[in-house]
């Protein structure tokens, strides 16, 4: 069992091995949406900072099981309301990581006695 899949469970409170398959495919779906929006390869690796936001958005994902596409969900006095996109939470330190690795914001200088 991967470390990943260890620490969803966990988060999500299972201890039997009944969901391991969906939730390694709630993984591996977080992770290949993740990398486009970093706008990585497939080839490449996704960084090990970014494993906690691809457990969050699982967690997210779990939790909305046969709720599928839907924004919100009543019941008995009780209302859920899902995000549209599951990792809007994250939206802010993902822009930050494309920012620190596309050389946005990072100055240089150019010698113009040599150009």
């Amino acid at each position: 069992m991967t470390e990943q899949l260890v620490k969803l469970k966990i988060a999500l409170q299972l201890e039997d091995d009944n969901w391991d398959e969906l939730l390694k495919l709630y993984l591996s779906d977080a992770q290949e949406f993740l990398k486009l929006r970093l706008s990585l390869t497939d080839d490449d690796e996704l960084p090990n900072s970014m494993e906690a936001i691809v457990r969050g958005a699982a967690v997210k994902k779990f939790n909305r099981l046969k709720n599928e596409g839907m924004l919100s969900y009543s019941q008995d006095g009780e209302s859920i309301t899902f995000h549209a996109n599951d990792f809007d939470e994250w939206k802010d330190e993902i822009e930050q990581w494309r920012t620190d690795r596309t050389g946005v914001n990072q100055g240089s200088w150019i010698n113009p006695y040599e150009v």
